[in-house]
């Protein structure tokens, strides 16, 4: 029987009680405090949900974040993580789709009031609302109760999943990843022995905890090896980089290494030199600059995704650096990969690209009431088909080539260019608008707005009422028009050409 995200906290406790478990923003809690919040937590929790209920938490990094997650857990809940930024309305979509029956929030957080705003929102969508404020323990946090009498149906299908993680994916509607804990476990205890984590390991991570970057690869990780998470409530380079130095961080994932090779490694080399150990998906020549002008000297390429509870490959630090910064990993075992066709299915041999496609005990059962995603999403015999394009070697090891699917990735963040097509239609009337990523130095992509050319469209005005409806790391960065929208024989918009025409400056750029 495999062991659950409580055994390990309670293992920790008995065996390293007093050692530091986590810190968030050199804010410090133990083992032993850390479980006493939780079974706080677990108290206050549990008397307002059942075995089964969903739980949406909309909180940034914070022990009040980590005790919830823990909590709900041990009691049989289902977790829905909730992205800090997204705007009220993109939240009421998720809550109404969950069929959340608590939501738990933070009162104020960067300028916004999500208390508040959560009050306005939920109506009868959800039953009860737990505001946590910042440094208060669960028997401080405020208890309201919102609408009477409501829940969303059971789980009947799937009484093992502990968590439903909303990803854009490519349609205007985000759509809700089951997980379970045994694929956190399964990740977790994967990174733990790639990363060669301990309980003397210093972790460093600035992912959100609402990505299973965070809350598999940083909270979940470090729980199973006992290791120390050093982590943020809020981006910012220096304040991190300072971090590091502080406590001789060793290993890390989800570092936004780009903004700190913005700082320049004059600035932050010295600092660095405890972190050897980090991943990230980043082109070769990026990952190469950490190694040698910045000092990272193990950092790899890895690959996965929400749908497989995160990590899906990953390489030893040690692994041949060509290697490690080129490839994206093997397979945690038992699960497998296969390269096919993507139109006929047909297997690919070694080192011949094609559709990535994987199976084994960490990847997502489905996505929560969507048929028709999950018989898409699945091959008859059982394999996911992940859309992205890529390779294996004869040695079974991934390379990651390209997306297949028209994900834009903004920072970290998956965007789905449907959704800010409808958006900015519904508020330009316009019929066909298409969506891209382009290209950006800090970000990696943004997304950029393709419409035909229209006199009656004010597009500074369309886009501050679009930004009232998304969120801000979805808005289109660049706006161009053009006289003629480039089609399939199917009528569906080339969106490769699109970028193509960006990129040589055919289009006229307004914004």
């Amino acid at each position: 029987m495999q062991a659950t995200l409580d055994d390990y906290l309670r293992y920790n406790v008995a065996h390293f009680g007093g050692r530091i478990a986590a810190t968030i923003d050199d804010d410090a809690l133990t083992y032993r405090q850390l479980a006493g919040m939780v079974d706080a937590a677990r108290q206050l929790i549990g008397a307002q949900i059942a075995p089964g209920d969903r739980v949406a938490l909309w909180l940034p990094n914070s022990f009040a974040w980590i005790a919830s997650f823990l909590a709900i857990t041990a009691l049989g809940g289902v977790l829905v993580p909730v992205n800090t930024r997204l705007t009220g309305p993109e939240l009421a979509v998720i809550l109404e789709d969950a069929g959340v029956r608590v939501l738990i929030t933070t009162p104020a957080y960067r300028g916004r009031n999500y208390l508040a705003e959560a009050r306005d929102l939920c109506g009868s969508r959800v039953e009860t609302i737990i505001a946590a404020p910042k440094g208060a323990m669960p028997p401080d946090w405020q208890v309201s109760q919102a609408a009477a009498g409501t829940r969303g149906e059971p789980l009947s299908d799937h009484q093992d999943v502990f968590c439903i993680q909303y990803t854009s994916g490519t349609t205007s509607r985000p759509k809700g990843v089951m997980l379970t804990q045994s694929i956190y476990v399964h990740g977790a205890r994967y990174v733990v022995h790639c990363q060669r984590l301990t309980p003397l390991s210093s972790f460093m991570s600035a992912a959100p905890f609402f990505h299973c970057s965070g809350s598999m690869h940083a909270l979940t990780t470090c729980l199973v090896a006992g290791a120390t998470l050093h982590s943020v409530s809020a981006w910012d380079p220096d304040y991190f980089v300072n971090l590091v130095e502080r406590h001789r961080g060793d290993t890390g994932h989800g570092i936004f290494f780009r903004d700190i090779v913005a700082l320049g490694a004059a600035a932050t080399r010295e600092k660095l030199a405890t972190l050897k150990v980090a991943n990230d998906i980043e082109p070769p020549e990026f990952l190469a600059r950490l190694a040698q002008e910045f000092g990272v000297t193990g950092i790899a390429n890895i690959y996965g995704m929400t749908e497989t509870g995160g990590n899906l490959t990953m390489w030893f630090p040690d692994d041949p650096f060509e290697k490690r910064i080129t490839g994206n990993g093997r397979p945690q075992p038992p699960n497998q990969i296969r390269i096919v066709d993507a139109e006929t299915g047909t297997p690919r041999g070694p080192d011949q690209p094609g559709e990535i496609q994987m199976r084994g005990p960490t990847i997502t059962p489905g996505y929560y009431k969507r048929p028709e995603a999950n018989a898409a999403a699945f091959t008859a015999d059982g394999w996911f088909r992940s859309g992205d394009a890529g390779l294996l070697s004869a040695e079974g090891e991934l390379r990651y080539l390209a997306r297949a699917r028209d994900v834009i990735r903004v920072g970290g963040e998956n965007v789905a260019p449907a959704e800010i097509e409808q958006a900015l239609c519904e508020e330009t009337g316009l019929k066909l608008i298409s969506v891209v990523g382009v290209p950006d130095e800090r970000l990696g992509e943004v997304a950029a707005a393709i419409a035909l050319a229209s006199e009656n469209v004010d597009w500074r005005q369309v886009l501050d009422k679009v930004r009232a409806r998304l969120a801000g790391f979805k808005m289109p960065r660049q706006v161009y028009v053009t006289d003629t929208m480039p089609m399939t024989a199917t009528n569906k918009v080339q969106r490769a050409t699109l970028r193509q025409w960006i990129a040589e400056s055919r289009l006229t750029r307004i914004i």
